[in-house]
């Protein structure tokens, strides 16, 4: 019987812009864009953070040696998260679920800053009942122990569990540790998912 609903962050309940971010964060610290590419892909500057192995400060001062105007964390900080857009048509059927008392769970690849950006910024975050946030556990989808991590901190055993995540790689992951779970395409999709697992929307 299926008692909790899993959810991804990014392209799932937000669409976010990576292109905007870069912009902003270059337009912020005066750092040329394609520099900026190198310092957070190619050198693993992303993964890390996204791990808990560094935190914001750190991407601060990591900017900074290669700034070439002064800015605040709180700065950077503002260019790096005001990149979101949420996605208004998933947003009723969260409603729906919850309260049909559907326990509602968000796991995500993501950082801290954004996290809390969202969090603050938009109340639909307040109604899931759990988090599994890569920054906070250290481990990234699709490593199989962010979702063994995830089963362990929501009490669920995997067959009770559904999962939609935008990217076919993690959705491969979370089957290979036992959760039944879709890539998200678009709600339509989503509800027929549900629906086929004895949950109508």
């Amino acid at each position: 019987m299926l008692k909790t609903v899993i959810f991804d962050l990014g392209n799932v309940l937000f669409f976010f812009d990576h292109g905007k971010m870069i912009q902003q964060i270059g337009t912020c610290c005066g750092i040329n864009p394609d520099d900026l590419k190198k310092i957070f892909f190619q050198h693993q500057v992303q993964i890390a953070y996204e791990t808990g192995q560094i935190n914001s400060g750190d991407i601060h001062r990591i900017l900074s040696t290669h700034a070439s105007k002064p800015f605040t964390l709180h700065e950077w900080m503002a260019a790096a998260s005001d990149i979101f857009t949420p996605n208004l048509s998933l947003w009723p059927v969260i409603e729906t679920l919850k309260k049909r008392g559907m326990r509602l769970v968000l796991l995500s690849n993501t950082t801290d800053i954004h996290y809390n950006y969202l969090y603050s910024h938009y109340d639909i975050l307040h109604k899931f009942d759990a988090k599994v946030l890569s920054y906070e556990v250290k481990a990234h989808k699709p490593q199989p122990l962010i979702f063994h991590k995830t089963l362990q901190q929501i009490h669920c055993a995997p067959n009770e569990c559904f999962y939609t995540d935008d990217i076919p790689e993690f959705i491969t992951g979370a089957r290979k540790a036992g959760i039944d779970s879709e890539v998200f395409t678009d709600v339509s999709s989503l509800k027929k998912h549900l629906y086929d697992r004895g949950c109508p929307i």
